[in-house]
């Protein structure tokens, strides 16, 4: 996929300069790789163990390894996510994504794919990216730059003010590796963020909303506290559960196991030094509106 390359080939160059955090000495999160790493991903994974809940994304180096080396899988992730929902969207003449946490984008690159896939023009295309978190834009300013002929945007401000505004339509909302971030490190905020979106789908009324998360039992938890919000608001719906991950023992099953994946999008040579994770493994919640 041109864009994803152009995208990944951009942050390889801002990875390497030298205006950005050197590992070592000069690390923002204290010296924590001391020295002793060639990148920051000792740092990402700090970030996403288990028992922190306090440590989170501080260091543009780091979201540009995370882009890096996440960006295949979890694009990857929602394109098959959608074309389990291929018979449905094939009959679409249009379709409008907003998606909530965007950071880099990622679900975008798996999406266009699929939009692409089943014979369906860019023009027709339409995709809004949300993060408030200034890290991340100047990598959404480049996601929204290498488009050409798809309609994307991004914006560092919230989604539902914009909506609360917008008449532009909304076919699929989609909630990547974001609820399980919002409940690590937000989780004060979880339940207002729930009474939003329930506002938000009200007033839209998306054909679907689509989750995709990692399996752990924070994202188990925070997906089925969603379920119980959107049941309790009064939405009627269809759902399906679906887990890439064989069964951990002090998790369980969450969903239906289906065979993992391997990326679809792009050749992963650009990124090869940072070690791209090679297959799907996530928990998707699918869900159709009545």
């Amino acid at each position: 996929m041109q864009e994803l390359d152009q995208l990944l080939t951009w942050c390889d160059n801002e990875y390497t300069s030298a205006k950005h955090c050197q590992c070592g000495n000069a690390c923002t999160n204290g010296n924590f790789c001391k020295g002793t790493q060639t990148n920051c991903y000792s740092c990402i994974q700090r970030v996403h163990s288990y028992s922190n809940r306090t440590y989170h994304y501080n260091c543009d180096k780091m979201v540009l390894y995370y882009t890096l080396k996440h960006c295949y899988r979890f694009g990857a992730e929602v394109f098959y996510e959608m074309n389990r929902l291929r018979t449905d969207i094939c009959n679409w003449q249009n379709i409008s994504i907003a998606s909530i946490g965007c950071g880099p984008c990622s679900e975008l690159f798996g999406a266009l794919s699929f939009w692409r896939t089943i014979g369906k023009n860019d023009t027709a295309f339409r995709f809004r990216g949300f993060d408030t978190e200034p890290l991340w834009q100047p990598i959404m300013n480049q996601v929204q730059a290498v488009f050409q002929t798809a309609d994307v945007r991004t914006f560092g401000q919230d989604a539902f003010a914009y909506y609360a505004q917008s008449q532009e339509p909304v076919d699929v909302i989609i909630l990547n590796y974001m609820l399980s971030d919002m409940m690590k490190f937000r989780a004060g905020q979880y339940d207002n963020f729930l009474n939003y979106l329930i506002t938000m789908i009200q007033q839209k009324k998306p054909r679907y909303l689509l989750v995709n998360d990692v399996y752990l039992l924070v994202s188990v938890g925070a997906t089925n506290r969603m379920l119980r919000f959107l049941k309790n608001a009064g939405l009627t719906f269809k759902m399906a559960k679906l887990q890439y991950h064989s069964n951990h023992p002090y998790i369980g099953q969450f969903g239906r196991q289906v065979a993992k994946q391997p990326f679809v999008m792009s050749n992963a040579a650009i990124v090869q030094r940072y070690d791209p994770f090679a297959e799907t493994n996530s928990i998707q919640t699918l869900i159709k509106f009545q």
